[in-house]
């Protein structure tokens, strides 16, 4: 279900949406620690403030499935220390920071990305007016490849870097976890289609995977001959479901490949990520249907069944690659739909 709610302390507001999504959002506004602290869904923390003066505190949570999202802000320098979650990774981003921030014992700014999973705890300290946005994902939802359903977390997470500069993921980081909140409390209903939602899953997945690859040694290239196979197989397997918005996690599965390796594979054989080649195809599919029109509903409805939830950037993707807006195609074909 997604809905938006408001509360402060202990006061809770009724739902202010509620969608047959299988998401939810949530807003907190905090005025002590004791309370911040208390806010956020699977995690157990403790809060120590370190500057002085009035404490204020803001949380946003998003449950997608089995994947949280949360947008934290503290008006007060504060160090935070607690367990990490089992079966987990979770990623940090900053995507406001006045001062200099210590993670586990290592200077962190906004071009870093932070990760924390069981097999480590929680060390950060913040100075005052940060904001802080994380996503955690399970392991088994990210592809292992050679035939493994998932993971091995322990294994995996125990040999890599617990943070990572990167201003490009980061950056990245900052636009989807933030586009992700925006659509769940302004147009919540773009995510009620099961393949808007399995789209926004992948792509979250996805970041998770890009952080493991710059912090783990990543698998070996592919000869050229595997590097058509693989890319050959995904591309029977898109072929197969001409009408079926599909995501990199899917073609992961086909192929018995990591994420990485399907990277590599597209990359050396098309000239793209897999995930930007599936755009394409889900941009052209939505193309066809502008033209032919089928179904009913507006362009938005037709625009979730292909697994875009954020339409302002859907506008800009397709005017991108067919040179029109998604209206200007509808009229092309003949009918037009507000």
């Amino acid at each position: 279900m997604i809905f938006s709610e408001q509360h402060t302390g202990a006061a809770l507001a009724a739902p202010q949406d509620a969608n047959a999504s299988g998401a939810f959002r949530k807003t907190v506004q905090t005025s002590n620690l004791w309370q911040h602290e208390r806010v956020l869904t699977g995690w157990s923390q403790t809060y120590d403030q370190l500057s002085k003066g009035r404490f204020s505190g803001q949380i946003t949570e998003a449950l997608v499935g089995d994947i949280q999202l949360f947008e934290e802000k503290t008006s007060q320098a504060v160090f935070e220390v607690g367990p990490g979650r089992s079966g987990v990774i979770a990623l940090g981003v900053f995507a406001g920071l006045e001062g200099e921030a210590r993670w586990r014992g290592h200077s962190v700014g906004m071009d870093h990305v932070t990760a924390l999973s069981d097999h480590a705890s929680l060390e950060l300290s913040t100075p005052p007016n940060c904001t802080l946005m994380s996503v955690t994902v399970p392991l088994s939802m990210i592809p292992a490849g050679d035939g493994r359903t998932f993971l091995d977390g322990h294994r995996l997470l125990a040999g890599a870097a617990n943070h990572v500069h990167s201003p490009v993921l980061a950056a990245t980081l900052r636009q989807r976890l933030g586009m992700a909140l925006q659509t769940m409390s302004d147009t919540p209903c773009l995510l009620a289609p099961r393949e808007a939602r399995n789209q926004l899953v992948s792509e979250l997945v996805g970041l998770v995977d890009e952080y493991l690859g710059l912090a783990t040694a990543g698998p070996g290239e592919p000869e050229a001959r595997k590097a058509r196979k693989v890319v050959s197989l995904a591309r029977n397997y898109i072929e197969a479901n001409p009408d079926r918005p599909l995501t990199v996690l899917d073609l992961c599965k086909q192929t018995f490949t990591c994420r990485r390796t399907l990277q590599y594979c597209f990359t050396q054989v098309i000239g793209m990520s897999p995930a930007a080649y599936l755009k394409v195809v889900r941009l052209n599919g939505l193309h066809r249907d502008l033209l032919n029109a089928r179904g009913a509903g507006t362009i938005g409805d037709m625009a979730a069944r292909w697994g875009f939830w954020h339409l302002s950037q859907l506008s800009s993707d397709y005017k991108r690659l067919f040179g029109e807006l998604p209206s200007e195609t509808l009229r092309a074909g003949g009918r037009i739909v507000q």
